[in-house]
């Protein structure tokens, strides 16, 4: 049902737009509704490392040695798929190591 109000605001952003005044292309309803699929696409995937990023505990065994890591949050861009995605991960520094890892990925 959300995805059907969504669609019905991007017609009124169009009409808004004046794209209804005269017959569009098709391309033009094809591009506008393949753009908020990947908004979409982009923002659920925030979304989705933003609560992996909230499950993660405060501290991690370091993966090669086991010693106790503090976890921090770090942002970085990824390139998805649908576009630009800005996520904040669990990361962890070993000094034993001197490496970084992501606790969340087993």
């Amino acid at each position: 049902e959300l995805l059907r109000e969504l669609a019905e605001i991007k017609i009124e952003e169009l009409r808004e737009q004046g794209v209804f005044s005269a017959v569009p292309h098709y391309s033009v309803l094809e591009q506008a509704a393949s753009a908020l699929g990947k908004e979409l696409s982009c923002l659920t995937q925030q979304r989705a490392a933003a609560e992996v990023r909230a499950e993660s505990a405060a501290e991690a065994a370091c993966p090669s040695c086991g010693a106790k890591c503090s976890v921090e949050t770090k942002r970085r861009e990824v390139a998805s798929l649908d576009g630009q995605v800005t996520l904040d991960e669990a990361s962890a520094y070993c000094r034993n190591c001197r490496r970084s890892f992501f606790p969340s990925a087993d």
